[in-house]
């Protein structure tokens, strides 16, 4: 592991009407309130899926699961690169956190060993409250013949100020998506186009009519390229450049991973 990112997130002040989030890879991210409430999505900081797929990490993980104090750890799914088996045990040594995410998940956390009183399963629509925050399972469709997740959920996160953000976790492209996530101040969207997920293309659509503050792609930057499977749509220069033609006024962020985002209601906080 390179140097830690955790003792920047605990030590990092967050204004009141912002909140602040940090890119671990993947679909990996932090999300820290003005209240202190922080929450990992989708941390994906192992070689798990190198057991199951041959599939090995290009770059370190950014944090150690042990150190760090979460309120909550959120999965969108089941499979191993949101759902990282071999981070659970650390994340959960903490005993202010508690597992978030649809019942597939909780099960494999359960059979993990994790009390079940510490996890809540949520189906689209369902929300519960941590610290500041509210968290909502929205409507994902992710259905890959290898490994199923038919529950798979993305994630509305909004804070007691009202700045909320949207987690697609992994989604194929789905009108369905879009009653509940328009109008985000930052909308993250999956872009690799392969396994079960929008391409940059279908993704810059999908932001288009959420019309987010920001606009911002996910799922890259982990694996080799051609690990992702032929096909994949991996460099979020192609999710910008199509998003800029359909929202001239749009405004994009390309994640750095480790480096501090603040958000405001309207998208990025000045």
């Amino acid at each position: 592991m390179s140097k830690s990112l955790w003792p920047e997130v605990q030590s990092t002040d967050v204004e009141p009407g912002t909140v602040a989030m940090w890119w671990l890879y993947q679909a990996g991210v932090i999300v820290k309130t003005a209240g202190g409430t922080t929450v990992a999505i989708d941390p994906y900081l192992s070689e798990a899926a190198y057991r199951f797929y041959r599939v090995k990490r290009t770059v370190p993980a950014l944090i150690d699961p042990a150190e760090v104090h979460l309120d909550a750890l959120l999965a969108s799914h089941s499979h191993c690169d949101h759902l990282d088996p071999d981070s659970v045990p650390g994340f959960m040594k903490y005993p202010g956190c508690r597992f978030i995410g649809p019942p597939m998940a909780v099960d494999r956390v359960l059979a993990a060993g994790v009390d079940r009183d510490r996890t809540v399963r949520l189906a689209p629509g369902q929300a519960v409250a941590t610290g500041d925050l509210e968290i909502t399972a929205v409507f994902a469709r992710h259905m890959v013949d290898v490994e199923p997740t038919p529950d798979a959920i993305g994630f509305i996160i909004e804070s007691s100020s009202g700045v909320r953000l949207y987690h697609s976790g992994d989604t194929e492209y789905d009108a369905r998506i879009l009653p509940a996530t328009r109008g985000v101040a930052a909308s993250l969207l999956a872009i690799n186009g392969t396994g079960g997920n929008m391409n940059a293309h279908e993704a810059a659509l999908l932001a288009w009519q959420q019309q987010p503050g920001v606009a911002i792609p996910l799922h890259y930057g982990l694996w080799c390229d051609e690990d992702y499977g032929p096909g994949a749509t991996l460099d979020p220069r192609d999710f910008v450049t199509t998003y800029r033609r359909l929202s001239p006024e749009g405004t994009t962020l390309v994640f750095q991973a480790g480096t501090c985002v603040k958000l405001g209601l309207n998208g990025i906080a000045e």
